[in-house]
């Protein structure tokens, strides 16, 4: 595999001499038909369409939707003449496209524009460590080149916007201005009557364009596209340029006239023959950012930021820093994924990454006195692409990799306000909730009965929390909603083996046709999450709960084998020899280390795959879903299957799809593998932008060290399933009634014991928790040496729960990832709980239990007397535990 194809893109930021015609003559070999520009959110969301043999150099770019132009134009003049190398103005001419390259951050475009060969690079910070500056909805644009000729040249630069970034419709009327602040000056446009209420292009947003101030022959002004693009590209060296808007309102477009307000800069770089890193800045803010059970919610980089012009001043300045940040971390992602597989999966990290993180904005509330509660961060993801729901689990779920492999923190906060609406006394139902509403940004919780979905969301759910704990090592998310997760776990142990006419969340999408009885997917994500509700009990000390939730994950894995098999291969639906489908649910055995699923299994599905029939774009999803595919589902597929010719068969398809350049949409998560047709711009859903596809990263999450789980001292317990209190070991309270007289007998010997045990624990200082939840990311760590995972994060540093103690303008780089390992090897047949999927079943004589979440009332006196001994009990326990390490469950130690 060649070095140089994985990291060719990160050469386009080379000015030198040396490198500008060895990049023209570099052949491209990924050919996604949409690129992204400026990605930042579910609302600062544009792409460029190239697909079909559309020129770059004459096409407006489009919101994701790919239906809605989003007016951006990019001008260069050489000895005064005027070439565009963004959008399709008038004036000029168009510049000749010569190649595009994606990595995980940038869209580079190279051109040539007369005798100057241009990069253009749009850069969308990926910025997972830092929740300022990831919750930031900017992005750069930026412009290197080199003269061909090696002669100077009288060099002119220009960049508008139009307000058709605030608005869906050209009629709505839009007011503007202009700011200078310390070091950068930007345009401001807005609807005049904004409203939340919108389906994709935010009505209630403010559009910038800004530039940094100390530009040469900088020029700034608001003006009429037909008066400033002219003016511009006047057939002279230079430029002048004189707005024509008497006013600070109008519309987004003139009827009259058909003239579009835009929002300029322009500059002169007078006579050189190199032109280095002219940026632009592009933002898109929105504020608040949802209402959430009636409560406004603000992005968190205002926690840092007291004003707009702040906040864009810390950004322009921050260019050099942001994007040496940006190399390191598409440096870091690209060497991660050709190592672990290859370059075509370069390619799909590299186009989902933006995606995936774009669909996720993290917010804080505010006091009464207007500060931030940074103890209440929480983060919202819309169903882009096929819905406006808010929190959907099963596009969390399907993110789920990227989101672990970036920051597994960000997983926990856009949980958080799933849990917390659904312990309240709000929430009637005894599985989990699809999601948090239907009407993005309104965020008021989904209290519909949509028990059809009852295994499919409360699997989730349990995988996410128990994933989020594992890997952040913030076990603050199990201990505080421990109650509630317990409910889903009961839940599943009663509907999980035999689903029935429950449906997985595929069924939302009507052509994949997924309303079979006993979908065995849908069974094994249900028992997979059981023995993940067992692990979370082990964490907290529960160790009842834990032996009954394994104890029924164990039976009903013995079950699900025989149910699911059928001559080599795991079936789709119980009874039915002749279907089969991608079990892509088994990806979460392996990415918690669950092993539920023997060794052999996943040897079987995996040859089964092989021999499945396949398009020209990979494997559908299964055999009733009428050869179309899920490309999210096929990634996790390949990341759970124990060798690499089944692995590289699904990464191929995959990317042959997204390399389709005849097709049209922003990387769809849906398509047919015969003809790689998706649905089309304008029909929901059709998986446009997805947040899903952070399913890219399925294989590199597999890599991403767990870490120690930290509780929070005395945690409360919230939970429907009982009054808030903190976690102890489940007893039989029938026998400790019947105990009452002898207890009363022995309290004195017990209290004496207690004693000796509290202060030998004291002596030995073996508490070491936190008095209260704490930001689970890494310290910064720099780009150029190696990144390990502390457990717990400094109080003084920046990032989720701790108010911000600096301003981001220092050099030093703010990424931190976990640093990889090798892979988790698959279960083995010699685990203890396994079976072979092709033998003889022998169940246990011990039969799963189910769980109450209730709790005994006795009287007041009883009550105390109970809770001191078990707390006791809990004392021995742990001392126990202390002194044979080795009976610790793996992982945890």
């Amino acid at each position: 595999m060649s070095p140089w194809h994985t990291f060719i893109s990160l050469a386009f930021l080379q000015l030198w001499s040396s490198w500008l015609p060895v990049l023209a003559q570099t052949p491209q070999t990924f050919f996604p038909p949409t690129v992204p520009l400026a990605v930042r959110s579910p609302t600062f969301n544009c792409w460029l369409d190239v697909h079909n043999g559309t020129n770059p150099m004459s096409t407006w770019p489009t919101f994701w939707n790919d239906q809605h132009i989003l007016g951006w134009a990019g001008y260069i003049k050489v000895d005064g003449l005027a070439w565009h190398w963004l959008g399709d103005p008038v004036p000029g001419n168009a510049s000749t496209w010569i190649s595009t390259a994606v990595t995980p951050t940038r869209t580079i475009l190279t051109v040539q524009a007369g005798p100057m060969l241009l990069n253009v690079t749009f850069l969308s910070p990926v910025e997972p460590s830092d929740w300022v500056l990831q919750s930031f909805p900017f992005s750069y644009v930026y412009v290197d080149g080199q003269a061909t000729d090696g002669q100077a040249h009288s060099i002119q630069l220009y960049s508008d916007i139009s307000a058709e970034w605030v608005t869906n419709s050209l009629t709505t009327p839009v007011q503007w201005s202009t700011t200078a602040g310390n070091n950068s000056v930007y345009h401001q446009v807005q609807s005049s009557s904004p409203t939340s209420v919108f389906q994709d292009v935010a009505e209630d947003s403010v559009a910038y364009h800004a530039i940094a101030s100390n530009q040469p022959g900088l020029v700034s002004v608001i003006g009429n596209d037909q008066t400033l693009r002219p003016q511009f590209s006047t057939l002279t060296p230079g430029f002048t340029l004189t707005s024509d808007l008497p006013t600070t309102f109008g519309t987004v477009r003139d009827a009259s006239t058909g003239k579009f307000p835009v929002f300029a800069h322009a500059l002169d770089l007078g006579q050189t023959a190199t032109i280095s890193s002219v940026a632009w800045v592009v933002g898109l803010v929105r504020d608040p950012v949802v209402t959430a059970s009636g409560v406004p919610r603000r992005a968190y980089f205002w926690s840092q930021y007291p004003t707009i012009s702040d906040a864009i001043d810390a950004f322009v300045s921050d260019f050099a820093d942001a994007r040496a940040r940006a190399i390191a971390l598409d440096e870091k992602i690209l060497r991660d994924a050709s190592s672990a597989v290859s370059d075509a999966y370069g390619d799909l990290v590299s186009l989902a990454a933006r995606q995936a993180v774009a669909g996720v904005e993290i917010t804080l509330s505010t006091t009464s006195a207007g500060e931030f509660n940074f103890s209440d961060v929480q983060a919202f993801m819309k169903d882009v692409g096929n819905s406006q729901r808010v929190n959907p689990t099963e596009v969390i779920y399907a993110a789920m990799p990227a989101l672990i492999y970036l920051n597994s923190s960000i997983t926990g906060a856009l949980l958080e306000p799933l849990l917390q609406f659904q312990a309240s006394s709000s929430y009637p139902n005894s599985y989990a909730a699809p999601d948090l509403g239907l009407s993005y940004p309104a965020a008021p919780g989904n209290t519909v009965d949509e028990a059809i979905f009852g295994i499919e969301n409360s699997g989730n759910m349990l995988i996410l929390a128990l994933a989020h704990a594992r890997t952040s090592g913030d076990g603050s998310l199990i201990s505080k909603y421990y109650n509630l997760l317990k409910k889903w776990g009961d839940y599943l142990v009663a509907n999980a083996l035999t689903p029935g006419l429950q449906e997985s969340a595929d069924a939302r999408d009507a052509i994949l046709a997924q309303n079979q009885v006993n979908i065995t997917n849908l069974a094994i994500k249900g028992i997979i999450a059981i023995q993940a509700m067992s692990e979370i009990s082990l964490l907290l000390g529960e160790t009842a709960d834990a032996q009954t939730y394994q104890s029924a994950a164990t039976n009903f894995t013995q079950s699900w084998l025989e149910l699911a098999s059928s001559s080599g291969h795991v079936v789709w639906t119980y009874g039915n020899a002749s279907s089969y489908g991608l079990m892509y649910n088994l990806l979460a055995d392996r990415l918690l280390h669950l092993n539920v699923v023997p060794s052999s299994l996943y040897a079987a599905e995996s040859s089964a795959l092989q021999n499945v029939a396949q398009g020209p774009y990979g494997l559908p999803l299964s055999s009733y879903s009428n050869s179309n595919a899920r490309s999210d589902w096929a990634l996790f597929s390949a990341a759970a299957v124990p060798d690499t010719t089944t692995q590289n068969l699904l990464i191929t398809g995959v990317h042959k799809r997204a390399s389709l350049n005849t097709t049209a949409g922003v990387f769809s998560t849906l398509y047919n593998v015969d003809t790689g047709a998706g649905t089309v711009a304008g029909t929901y859903p059709n998986g446009f932008a997805s947040p899903a596809q952070g399913a890219m990263f399925s294989i590199l999450a597999l890599n991403v060290s767990n870490q120690t789980v930290i509780l929070p001292a005395q945690a409360p317990v919230s939970g429907a399933s009982g009054p808030a209190s903190s976690p102890k070991p489940r007893t039989n309270s029938g026998a400790i009634a019947g105990g009452t007289i002898a207890g009363v007998f022995v309290l004195l010997i017990v209290a004496g014991l207690g004693i000796f045990l509290r202060r030998r624990r004291q002596q030995r200082g073996t508490i070491d928790l936190l008095e209260a939840p704490r930001p689970y990311h890494g310290q910064p760590t720099p780009a150029s040496g190696p990144a390990t995972m502390s457990e717990v994060t400094s109080p003084t540093s920046d990032g989720p729960g701790v108010a911000p103690s600096h301003m981001h303008t220092s050099n030093t780089t703010r990424y931190h990832f976990p640093t990889p390992i090798s892979k988790p090897p698959i279960p083995t047949a010699a685990d203890s709980r396994m079976v072979e999927p092709f033998s003889p079943v022998t169940p246990p004589t011990s039969q799963a239990a189910s769980v109450s979440g209730t709790r005994s009332t006795t009287s007041r006196g009883t009550a105390d007397l109970m809770s001191e001994m078990e707390n006791l009990r809990r004392e021995v326990e742990q001392l126990r535990a202390e002194r044979v390490p080795q009976d610790a469950p793996p992982m945890y130690q």
